[in-house]
C-alpha cells in the first residue's frame, strides 16, 4: 500500500494501528527503514 502511494496515516489503519506512530515505530522496528523509505517521502 505505500508502494502504491496510499498515506502512512491511511495505511496505518487500514492495518489497524490507531495511530501512525505506532505503525512507523513497528515499521522501523521490522524493516530497519521508516515508512518514508518506501514511499520516498
Amino acid at each position: 500500500m505505500l508502494a502504491d502511494g496510499l498515506p502512512v496515516e491511511t495505511v496505518a489503519r487500514r492495518v489497524g494501528y490507531r495511530n501512525p506512530s505506532a505503525f512507523t515505530s513497528a515499521f522501523r522496528r521490522v524493516t530497519g527503514q521508516p515508512p518514508g523509505h518506501v514511499t520516498g517521502r
